[in-house]
């Protein structure tokens, strides 16, 4: 942990601010800094009559009103008149101007990078400055335009009639503006600056970057006018430029915090001062040859400067006898020296906790959120363009697995090594991009067993940029109508025999088991030229994974590249070195490779070395055999199978003394069950882990002997993810042992729901907290324990069945009037679907009619397994099943049952 004092942490050496953590939107959000600012900007009270901004060279001024209006028809007219597309470079060259601002949010908004420079520079300068920044368009004057070679669409002048007309349209379409989606780390200025040495260098500055910076603006405008209802009206003097980084992010600041902006066209001491009096300047960024101008100059007592609150100095440091004179001449203006520093810090995309927490459960009383008190784990920077493959393969060349198995198929024995799996992942990509007209974030669909086809394919398509769409081979062919309809896949991948449950889509389906696929991953001359071209950004999708959500039916879970990166980075670096006399460590798939539990464990086995071995159907005796005989070291577990490992002799016939660790998840773990585990196999770590497919299967996990004695807990959170435990009620966010529904935040949640924005806002919070619908609480050593579920899904064998969709399939069956599904306690399967059913009167349906009629339309896991006849279903008064009465009433009534057989 950091010292609270310093902020300085012995253990990476490394220095952390001590302010609180300032939220920031999702980084998979699409937002641009303008988009930021001006719905920050529309939060506020400003009357649109508020001046903006002044020229006080020539008196000329821009209401807000005024402002946003050119900014919309100036977006809109260069959409219609330019064929400019997103992260074109626009080039700047022009005095300080009423226009400049209209000229930046515009060009932002569309996506387009605004590289603005020193209108004083020379030929040669901006001539090397273009070489570097490459524009396609100019914005200069007619004093200025000479002095810009030609480019590919020309050069706008700010001064000619034209432009002013670009600023005044009139029937904007607003939907064309809408239809441009700017990435945050997407680059939205090249500012100009000599770096640490040499020269001149173009700094690329993303949307985030100033999002982060405008987030910390916003935030400090919160505290300061909270309670005040009519807070004062800043006036900033702008002395620097604004084509300079302070002018620049000075200006995004001013639309945040609704200010009125003052500027000359040229600098000079004593117009300042009449300025100052004239607009009644509350704020001015200086340097310090400035601050000795106040100091020295007779000139300020010529003018009324009592306006005159604040003072921010940067630029170099300011000497104490110059602040000391100042104070004395000025005791009441602030005069504030600022660096890098001096803000408080806003949440990195890593979500580096801050410091003043408590350093065993990871909570901050100030903000009430709970943060990883585990070690902080870097990630790549989220601008690097980076698939999961190529991750994956980086961290995989740190090991030396070339001839290493990689995947094993107990089935028929059959195996695939490092080197094979990666020759056949470039062969299947090659030829995947040369016979089918593929573009970057189609969708994939596939359905199918488990086959080494699978995981070649997810490392193919992902290093392609395509989105993989895995489902579940046994579905019904409504529930996969209903899930092509959510991602739209354009190709899909499934065997002879799961073909015939797919639609006809644009490129067809693809035979996994036919000739025409294995020659795809054999081909001979993989010309690697043909994967230059493919620029996979971490925050576009890599997969969409279905998932019932917190209620309902079926959605498709959107996760990044960067979500599954940030997962794997964590499993990397957190990882104990392995010593020489340790086994090689070889897990064993219980999970399909569909589920994000398998998903993501494909990519960590790979990106670990590790070797992974996985039956074609699972079945237990199947399992123990290949423990045995593939010396299996780890296995993700469902509790249904823990149980069974427990209560079955059969383990007794297979050696599975190579058994390290069972991780189990899906469901909580009873305690009675892990003391039984353990005493039978007091050599094998039973470990509990806690995440949803929103997460891509992370947010907790027990690390080490120390942590697994801990019976019950899932875990401590994991690398980078913070916590809320929030009141239902209330929504107030509580502190350590009190119980309330889990909410995470951290770069492994989801983009959101595909095709279901409502589903979306209802579960991610425009600060990207996820509601998981769990109700759980945190002890006093930051540990989770999960209680009970707001939700109200049925968890049978780790799978999740929604209710809703089987009540939706019963009440269309004519017999029955009105029905409820609720979980029923199973000790293999955790919890079993159990339909309440009321039915119609002189209705003959059987319980055993009632199964098959569902059966018949759902996947085997999906099955209702209990049925009971009630005359009324027990609802609320606005209609709500009260599913509580019913699991009681099923308790009770089991409780019957039992007690009558004694």
């Amino acid at each position: 942990m950091a010292e609270t004092d310093t902020g300085f942490s012995r253990q990476t050496r490394t220095y952390t601010c001590l302010r609180p953590p300032i939220p920031l939107p999702p980084i998979n959000q699409p937002l641009s800094v303008a988009e930021f600012c001006l719905s920050v900007f529309h939060t506020t009270s400003t009357d649109g009559a508020t001046t903006f901004i002044v020229n006080a060279t020539t008196g000329e001024k821009l209401s807000y009103s005024q402002f946003v209006s050119q900014v919309r028809s100036l977006a809109y007219s260069l959409q219609q008149r330019y064929s400019l597309c997103q992260n074109d470079v626009a080039f700047v060259l022009s005095p300080p101007s009423v226009h400049i601002p209209v000229v930046y949010l515009a060009l932002l908004s569309l996506g387009i990078v605004v590289s603005p420079a020193n209108p004083l520079s020379s030929n040669s300068e901006l001539a090397h400055q273009i070489q570097l920044s490459k524009p396609v368009v100019a914005f200069a004057t007619s004093q200025t335009s000479h002095k810009i070679p030609s480019l590919k669409h020309g050069t706008i002048i700010l001064d000619s009639p034209e432009f002013l007309s670009l600023l005044t349209q009139s029937n904007i379409d607003d939907d064309a503006s809408k239809r441009v989606h700017v990435n945050q780390s997407d680059t939205a200025a090249i500012l100009y600056s000599s770096g640490t040495t040499g020269r001149v260098k173009g700094v690329m500055i993303t949307h985030r970057n100033l999002i982060a910076m405008m987030a910390v603006i916003h935030h400090i405008n919160t505290n300061e006018t909270e309670g005040n209802e009519n807070p004062p009206r800043s006036v900033t003097f702008f002395t620097v430029p604004l084509f300079h980084v302070f002018g620049f992010f000075m200006l995004l600041g001013a639309v945040v915090s609704a200010n009125t902006v003052v500027f000359l066209e040229r600098i000079d001491f004593e117009k300042m001062l009449r300025a100052v009096e004239k607009y009644k300047v509350t704020g001015m960024p200086v340097s310090p040859p400035l601050v000795v101008a106040f100091v020295k100059s007779d000139l300020t007592k010529k003018y009324d400067l009592s306006s005159l609150q604040g003072l921010g100095c940067g630029g170099a440091p300011l000497g104490k006898d110059i602040s000391q004179r100042f104070k004395e001449k000025f005791p009441n203006v602030l005069l504030i020296q600022r660096t890098e520093n001096s803000l408080p810090m806003a949440e990195s995309d890593a979500n580096q906790r801050p410091t003043v927490v408590d350093p065993n459960t990871g909570f901050s009383s100030q903000s009430k959120t709970f943060h990883s008190i585990r070690p902080h784990v870097p990630l790549p920077p989220p601008s690097q363009p980076l698939s999961l493959p190529h991750y994956a393969l980086s961290l995989l060349r740190t090991s030396p697995a070339g001839d290493t198995t990689f995947i094993v198929d107990a089935t028929n024995d059959q195996s695939l090594s490092y080197s094979h799996f990666i020759a056949q992942v470039h062969s299947l990509a090659y030829s995947l991009k040369k016979n089918y007209s593929l573009s970057q974030n189609d969708v994939a669909f596939i359905l199918s067993p488990p086959s080494f086809n699978v995981p070649l394919l997810y490392f193919a398509l992902m290093e392609l940029g395509i989105v993989v769409s895995p489902s579940n081979p046994l579905s019904s062919e409504s529930e996969i109508a209903h899930q092509v309809r959510l991602s739209k896949p354009v190709i899909a991948f499934a065997t002879s025999k799961t073909s015939s449950k797919l639609p006809s889509l644009k490129l067809g389906t693809v035979i996994l088991d036919s000739p025409e696929f294995q020659s795809f991953l054999t081909q001979p001359n993989v010309d690697a030229a043909i994967f230059d071209s493919v620029k996979v950004s971490q925050h576009d999708t890599a997969a969409i994974l279905y998932s019932s959500g917190t209620t309902g039916r079926v959605k498709g879970v959107k996760l990044s590249h960067r979500n599954i990166i940030a997962l794997i980075a964590g499993y990397y670096h957190i990882r104990a070195p392995q010593e020489a006399d340790e086994p090689h460590p070889v897990s064993f798939f219980t999970v399909p490779f569909f589920h994000v539990f398998g998903f993501f464990m494909l990519a960590r086995v790979f990106s670990l070395g590790e070797t992974m071995v996985f039956t074609e159907r699972f079945d237990f005796v199947a399992m123990l055999r290949a423990i045995e005989k593939y010396k299996v070291t780890f296995m993700p577990v469902s509790p249904p199978l823990v149980v069974a490992f427990i209560k079955l002799d059969l383990t007794k016939k297979y050696d599975l003394s190579s058994l390290l660790l069972l991780g189990s998840g899906g469901a909580p773990l009873g305690k009675e069950v892990a003391e039984r585990f353990k005493e039978k196999f007091p050599t094998v770590e039973l470990v509990q882990g806690y995440g949803l497919t929103e997460t891509a299967g992370g947010a907790t996990r027990v690390v080490g002997p120390e942590e697994a004695a801990r019976y019950g807990t899932v875990g401590r959170l994991g690398e980078n993810m913070e916590a809320k435990i929030v009141d239902p009620q209330t929504g107030e966010a509580l502190p350590p042992g009190q119980r309330g529904e889990l909410w995470l935040r951290g770069p492994t949640v989801m983009k959101g729901y595909v095709g279901d924005e409502k589903a979306t806002a209802e579960t991610l919070d425009s600060q990207g907290w996820l509601k998981t619908g769990d109700i759980c609480y945190f002890d006093s050593e930051g540990f989770l324990y999960i209680v009970d579920r707001l939700k109200e899904l049925i968890k049978y064998k780790a799978y999740q069945v929604p209710p809703a969709e089987l009540e939706h399939l019963l009440l269309s069956h004519p017999e029955i009037v009105d029905a409820a599904v609720i979980p029923y306690p199973d000790e293999e399967a955790g919890q079993i679907p159990m339909a309440y059913v009321v039915r119609n009167p002189g209705s003959s349906i059987t319980e055993a009619g009632v199964m098959d009629f569902i059966a018949k339309q759902v996947a085997p896991y999906k099955k209702i397994r209990r049925v009971d006849f009630i005359s009324s279903i027990p609802k609320s008064p606005a209609g709500k099943i009260l599913r509580r009465e019913l699991v009681t009433h099923s308790l009770s009534a089991a409780a019957a049952a039992a007690k009558s057989k004694l």
